[in-house]
């Protein structure tokens, strides 16, 4: 179904067999944007009534996303373009011209998605200015332009949320690995931010169960020594997390030596090798949720 179809869309014509632009003015006084959020994503939204709704969008191990998403399907979109335009009470409105900066990277039958112009274009919301969104298809051109109110107020609560939100997805969590120098048994300062970042994502995510903490060493000395370094490099990571208020309890900590290599070193150093693994296990129907 064509966007024209959505029943506060202005018709279109194309006189001449040139595109005529339809556009669409949300309101003013409907410009309400929304913050929507929890440890693991933030959401700034504005409903346009009859359209659908924009929405900046982070989430950890992403980019800030712009989303318009649209009531309705629009099949035949070719091209989804976004601007930054002044408010009408602005300097420069009357004068401001039609240019689109920035093109989707992502289309669905009902939403487009900007990531490059996300952050530049939340700038813009924060000074005040307003975003005009162009969608193409063989036959039409049809503009949006989506007012905004107390946007600089807005954007500095998403910008607080965002501060506040988990530093890591749980893709990047679950699985994590700390490499070791030849020999190493103490963590160094450049390793601890890793920890940290899995300890705040810790604190968040009451789903984790179980943190098992595996240690290894490369090839290099006897099967007694290296059990022993895999134990003490393991030990220490623990103790690590412990300090930062992971509890003790949920530590499952475990020492293989040389027993599990990641590469075959044929009695060589190899730093692969030598490792510490943290894996996190959910518990029940929440093992797999994102």
């Amino acid at each position: 179904m064509s966007l024209l179809s959505l029943s506060l869309w202005l018709s279109a014509s194309a006189a001449g067999g040139a595109l005529a632009a339809a556009l669409l003015v949300q309101p003013a006084e409907q410009a309400d944007w929304q913050l929507h959020s929890s440890a693991f994503h933030c959401r700034l939204q504005q409903v346009v009534n009859g359209v659908g709704d924009v929405s900046f969008l982070a989430e950890p191990g992403h980019s800030l996303r712009l989303d318009l998403a649209l009531a309705q399907p629009y099949y035949a979109l070719a091209q989804a373009n976004v601007a930054a335009r002044p408010a009408d009470w602005q300097p420069g409105a009357a004068t401001a011209t039609a240019d689109f900066p920035y093109s989707a990277e992502l289309y669905h039958d009902s939403k487009v998605s900007f990531i490059a112009g996300a952050l530049p274009l939340l700038q813009q919301i924060q000074f005040g200015n307003w975003l005009q969104f162009e969608l193409s298809d063989k036959q039409h051109k049809q503009q949006i332009l989506l007012t905004s109110v107390s946007g600089s107020g807005a954007v500095e609560q998403f910008r607080g949320c965002v501060a506040q939100m988990s530093p890591l997805s749980w893709q990047q969590a679950r699985d994590s690995e700390i490499q070791f120098a030849d020999g190493q048994r103490t963590l160094t300062r450049q390793q601890l931010p890793q920890l940290q970042k899995l300890a705040r994502y810790l604190q968040l995510d009451s789903s984790v169960s179980k943190i098992l903490i595996d240690g290894h060493t490369d090839d290099v000395g006897t099967v007694l020594a290296n059990r022993l370094l895999s134990q003490e490099r393991a030990d220490e990571v623990a103790a690590q997390l412990i300090e930062l208020g992971v509890s003790a309890s949920k530590l499952e900590i475990r020492a293989h030596g040389n027993r599990y290599p990641l590469l075959n070193s044929q009695g060589k150093p190899e730093q692969a090798n030598r490792r510490v693994s943290v894996r996190l296990v959910r518990s029940g129907t929440q093992q797999e949720a994102e």
